[in-house]
């Protein structure tokens, strides 16, 4: 059989070829009815646009890669929901790239697909500073970085403060009677595991019940919570601070297996990160962030940078909240 080619679509829908191209591509305003004919013609004869023609012709892969540290965390997992989604309404496709947390696997990656594969970078990066990507990302190439802050990085930022609402949630902890307050903190290079740290330092110093003995450094990803929660319930802590939503689930289910249940022998302060189910949050205070949003966002970003690549940086924040158990 003859191959379809957007000759046969324009003339099957009664229009040109350029129209075809606008409403295929997403690339410019055509009206409602004249897209519905182009779109059933499309469907009619089974057309299917030459991908390949396409980015040889314009130079673009219509491809964006997702820098992603752990795509089983549900926080990651909604942020890659919310960006495809957003890209997608322009034609773009979304190639997930797991790091699990490694330096190494992050640059490689990079490395592999800014070398013509993708047209931009979404980067939630486990690196320490941005001159560790100067000689692998290429400037050419449209970047946005979310949730983490990247010391010295030039390009869009997107992160959730936590600041403020960790405060909140240790302050809830003290007034609740609770003195011995332990922590399981994130990976210790980022961003986010700093800022939620010193919330909690900050917090416990102002009441004189800071002890560096109650903190354990964690790796921000499942099976490391085994290591600490032990030594934490050893040291008579009532309550314990989490400093992520994989961690706190994992140390809430540790702890009902042992026989202790949250909420009631035990106060934990963990993360909620998405709008998804998420077993056993209804037995922790929480720490609430807007992820759809700042995912939405992010992507939103993206595509702008993508029609104008000159636009001006932006960085922006979002606030996370704190809610109590109920």
């Amino acid at each position: 059989m003859k191959k379809v080619s957007i000759i046969d679509v324009a003339k099957h829908a009664g229009v040109s070829v350029a129209t075809v191209s606008y409403v295929s591509n997403n690339t410019k305003k055509v009206s409602p009815e004249t897209t519905r004919r182009v779109k059933e013609s499309i469907k009619t004869l089974g057309y299917k646009p030459n991908t390949t023609a396409r980015s040889f012709k314009t130079g673009k892969k219509h491809m964006v890669a997702f820098i992603v540290p752990d795509i089983a965390n549900a926080f990651f997992a909604t942020l890659i929901e919310e960006v495809e989604t957003v890209l997608a309404s322009k034609g773009y496709k979304l190639i997930i790239q797991n790091t699990k947390e490694t330096k190494l696997r992050e640059i490689e990656n990079i490395n592999v697909a800014s070398n013509g594969l993708v047209d931009g970078f979404i980067i939630a990066s486990t690196l320490e500073d941005y001159s560790e990507l100067n000689n692998i990302l290429p400037p050419s190439i449209p970047s946005v970085f979310i949730d983490r802050l990247l010391p010295n990085c030039p390009g869009d930022t997107f992160v959730v403060k936590c600041y403020d609402a960790t405060c909140e949630g240790v302050r809830h902890l003290i007034r609740k009677g609770h003195r011995k307050i332990g922590y399981i903190t994130g990976l210790a290079r980022i961003s986010t595991t700093r800022e939620r740290l010193l919330a909690y330092e900050t917090i416990m110093r102002e009441h004189g019940l800071y002890d560096q003995n109650l903190i354990r450094i964690g790796n921000s990803m499942s099976h490391c919570v085994s290591q600490y929660l032990p030594s934490l319930m050893e040291s008579k802590c009532t309550a314990i601070v989490i400093s992520n939503n994989v961690m706190a689930t994992e140390a809430m289910i540790q702890l009902l297996e042992s026989g202790i249940q949250p909420g009631r022998d035990i106060e934990l302060l963990g993360f909620k990160d998405s709008d998804q189910p998420q077993y056993g949050l209804q037995h922790m205070n929480l720490i609430c962030q807007p992820t759809s949003e700042l995912g939405r966002l992010a992507g939103e970003r993206m595509l702008e940078r993508l029609a104008k690549p000159s636009i001006p940086v932006l960085h922006e924040e979002l606030n996370a909240v704190f809610s109590p158990r109920r």
